[in-house]
């Protein structure tokens, strides 16, 4: 990051792009890039109970604030639920949980020599008025976050809608974290690209913006931009901010302060969720988000079940032993 005190330059992924110049898939039909080596930088992580608030600015429906806290929700859930079998021959394996892909985040912080991060939706706080107006800089999202009142060593999430217009959104960000201060409250802000950059921001719900990659296409969604995916839960707008909630949590939680796990130059580290870029099933490569599971009724793509039997699509974590992709299949 920048500095602790901005949302870092670092943490501005485009995470829904296949192609960033400083990392490659993790899985690709004619080459197998080395691991993406994680190192610790023996600064604080976000551990124990990380309480996470969320303010929703601008015009969100019941529906879209559902995804959400279902979402989170589903992250830290209180009692682990145990698959059950029957007699008879067995029937498919059931999808991973949101919970099962966030412990790659818990081994992260264990081996910072840490309690694992127990996250809690704290509160939800709606500013549908947008009272800092439609066009927002980076620091006037930093004050939006201060107004959750978050304690040290829990989450900020400012949401923006689809019509409000963030400072370097599209341009250089779909979503970033950072710091008031080093061992303050986290925040973490994403936004509702579905208007403005559904290319670069809600891939692979939409095609990729600018891409040629000749790539195969899902049935039924033929066009240019590589392989797309119908959003599991058919809103390609916040289906988007959540792959990027996804990935901006790891990172914050992983290294809030800019002195955790990362890779690379510390002006711009390559995070957790950020060194395996498009990488969603086996078989990614640029173009193709690879081999997810897809719902038996809609047809969408989707790799993690969560609260209430919500689908998501979560991005590939690095393993912090191995240093593979860690893809929920």
């Amino acid at each position: 990051m920048e500095n602790p005190g901005s949302f870092g330059a670092g943490c501005r992924l485009l995470l829904a792009l296949l192609v960033i110049a400083f990392a490659r898939p993790c899985h690709s039909s004619l080459y197998h890039p080395p691991p993406p080596v994680m190192i610790y930088h023996a600064g604080a992580v976000l551990d124990g109970a990380v309480p996470v608030s969320v303010l929703y600015y601008g015009a969100f429906s019941p529906h879209q604030k559902a995804m959400v806290a279902d979402f989170l929700l589903s992250l830290s859930p209180r009692g682990r639920q145990q698959q059950h079998h029957g007699f008879g021959a067995p029937g498919p394996a059931p999808a991973p949980s949101v919970a099962r892909w966030w412990e790659t985040v818990d081994r992260y912080v264990r081996k910072a020599d840490r309690n694992p991060p127990r996250v809690l939706l704290a509160s939800q706080v709606h500013d549908e008025a947008c009272s800092l107006g439609k066009t927002l800089f980076r620091l006037q999202v930093e004050r939006l976050a201060a107004r959750l009142g978050v304690a040290p060593g829990g989450v900020a999430v400012v949401l923006t809608a689809a019509d409000v217009a963030v400072e370097g959104q599209c341009s250089s960000a779909c979503g970033a974290h950072g710091a008031s201060a080093p061992g303050g409250a986290a925040h973490v802000w994403v936004g509702n690209a579905a208007v403005q950059c559904p290319g670069r921001c809600a891939w692979p719900f939409h095609p990729a913006e600018g891409a040629a990659y000749g790539a195969r296409h899902a049935p039924g969604r033929r066009g240019r931009g590589g392989e797309t995916l119908r959003a599991p839960n058919g809103d390609v707008g916040v289906d988007g901010m959540l792959v990027n909630l996804a990935a901006m949590l790891a990172g914050a939680v992983t290294n809030p302060y800019g002195h955790g796990f990362f890779q690379g130059d510390p002006g711009a580290p390559v995070e957790v969720a950020a060194a395996c870029p498009g990488v969603y099933g086996r078989g990614a490569y640029p173009g193709y988000p690879g081999a997810v599971r897809l719902d038996t009724v809609t047809g969408a793509g989707y790799n993690v079940v969560g609260r209430n039997g919500r689908k998501y699509l979560v991005p590939a974590l690095v393993d912090p032993d191995n240093y593979s992709c860690i893809i929920m299949s």
